[in-house]
């Protein structure tokens, strides 16, 4: 019994698997995304009303089944009109929201953990008029570059008009509210210098 079972459980993996990727390609498609040679596991949200743009081998987790140190349940990338977003080659990204309503930039091989957050806008207005009666129109809004080679950890919040050098290192649940240098690790609320590479 327990060999039949374990025979219907990988049955079910395989089509479950199969599924996703059918479904991937035609979010690609819907999208209007060209990508080639990537890896991944799960079904991604995407919402592309302005540009993107996706590396060779971009590897992904999207769902609770695939990494199991918690977080989001999905990989989220969504894109505002005119906005563009240009993720490099060899990026792995797991259970990460991913907002752009300017440029975000992610160059090659960079590693983004699991809950991650990278947000090109404020979402709402800071002056409180404008906010509740207004409309919210004046949303500030700022690029985000991260260059080649950066690792960041679990829980990262990256806000607008950030700039993380190359190898950088972002430890895990930080919030990095100002432009990080190469070759350095950062970590905290709002993150800090720790030491050089």
């Amino acid at each position: 019994m327990r060999f039949i079972l374990s025979k219907i459980l990988i049955i079910r993996n395989k089509v479950w698997q199969l599924l996703n990727k059918m479904t991937t390609k035609l979010i690609f498609l819907r999208e209007d995304i060209e990508i080639k040679n990537y890896k991944i596991n799960g079904t991604i949200f995407i919402r592309n009303e302005g540009s993107i743009t996706i590396g060779d081998g971009f590897n992904a987790n999207s769902g609770i089944s695939f990494t199991p140190i918690g977080g989001d349940f999905k990989l989220k990338i969504i894109t505002k009109k005119n906005a563009v977003l240009e993720i490099g080659n060899h990026v792995g990204i797991s259970n990460s929201t991913i907002y752009c309503s300017n440029k975000i930039s992610i160059g090659n091989y960079v590693f983004i953990g699991n809950s991650c957050k990278i947000w090109d806008t404020n979402f709402h207005s800071i002056d409180p008029m404008e906010r509740c009666f207004n409309g919210d129109r004046e949303v500030l809004n700022a690029p985000v570059i991260i260059k080649d080679q950066v690792f960041i950890g679990g829980g990262v919040t990256i806000l607008k008009g950030v700039t993380i050098g190359e190898n950088s290192i972002i430890g895990a649940g930080s919030v990095v509210t100002k432009s990080i240098p190469p070759n350095q690790i950062w970590g905290g609320n709002p993150a800090q210098f720790i030491r050089n590479l």
